[in-house]
């Protein structure tokens, strides 16, 4: 089968190559499926220009955890999926998955139906920032009633973090450049701030929680209060976790998403019900997965980048 395949650190114009190698067979608990489409996202790009785990996340030079396709094989002690089923994974994640390929094996218990709202594409954009997404509202305590600040709503984490907080009645404010306001209201949030516009950052009433997905960036002093939850899927210095304290904020908490085929299929049921969609950035064939990468490293992508493995899927 046709694999990408990463020779060492670099950028990804120089390190990426797509080979032949061995399709791999179903062990126990495994099914295999025929990729029709895979996501990229921060890491992936990261992962490859350094060449080296990052922490508990593992590098691999046979890239890849998003993934959506049709089941050819399952494995033993494989339980209620059948060749031919149309599903999606954040496979194996933090650990090797090896999905940006014609076939992976992916885990059973990491699998969830496909939406039938939702095209191939953009089910294999999705679940490693859709279940960040809902990851981290968990973690919040996010609940019916509340406000949410989801800093950074455009991105491919922040768009579907809106919509999920929504779904859970929550009144979503956001930031986002004027240009895409228009969108970060079509997926929910009531109240949206130029993150460049200090005046408007300042006069965000307290919320209940915050959802950072942009580096190194403290809510508005004016939005926390004593007991705001902050949750963060990037780095935070050890000087603004402290001044988040001193602010009142509590938890103040870094995440890590995990894969989890229960929750994707929570999810699913929500965009069967039309109250979660996936923005696509962009999308590229398998041979362009050097540029899709480099989508991903402008920062500017809206939503989600896609890359097609095969098309008839």
């Amino acid at each position: 089968m046709r694999s990408a395949k990463y020779s060492g650190p670099g950028s990804a114009a120089d390190v990426i190559s797509i080979v032949e190698v061995e399709t791999p067979t179903p062990g126990p608990g495994q099914v295999l499926l025929r990729v029709g489409a895979a996501g990229l996202n921060p890491v992936d790009v990261k992962i490859r220009a350094a060449a080296h785990d990052f922490g508990v996340i593992r590098y691999s030079a046979l890239p890849g955890w998003d993934v959506a396709g049709v089941i050819a094989e399952v494995g033993p002690e494989v339980t209620g999926w059948a060749p031919g089923d149309r599903v999606h994974a954040l496979a194996a994640f933090p650990d090797i998955a090896h999905t940006l390929a014609e076939y992976a094996l992916v885990s059973a218990s990491d699998l969830a139906p496909i939406p039938s709202t939702w095209s191939t594409a953009q089910a294999g954009a999705a679940p490693l920032a859709v279940l960040t997404a809902w990851q981290a509202l968990d973690a919040a305590g996010v609940r019916d009633g509340q406000r949410v600040l989801v800093l950074g709503g455009a991105g491919g984490v922040g768009h579907l973090a809106i919509q999920l907080a929504v779904a859970r009645g929550a009144e979503v404010v956001t930031t986002g450049s004027p240009a895409k306001h228009e969108l970060l209201r079509g997926w929910g949030a009531a109240e949206v701030v130029d993150y460049r516009d200090e005046q408007g950052l300042a006069a965000i009433a307290p919320v209940d929680a915050v959802i950072v997905t942009v580096d190194a960036t403290l809510p508005p002093r004016g939005a926390v209060r004593e007991g705001t939850s902050v949750i963060t899927i990037t780095g935070l210095s050890a000087a603004q976790t402290a001044q988040l304290g001193e602010w009142g904020a509590s938890p103040v908490q870094r995440i890590l998403v995990h894969a989890d085929g229960a929750e994707l299929s929570e999810i699913a049921m929500l965009a069967e019900a039309g109250r979660v969609s996936v923005h696509l950035d962009s999308s590229f064939p398998l041979d362009d997965l050097a540029a899709a990468q480099e989508r991903v490293e402008t920062g500017r992508a809206t939503g989600k980048v896609a890359v097609i493995v095969d098309p008839t899927i």
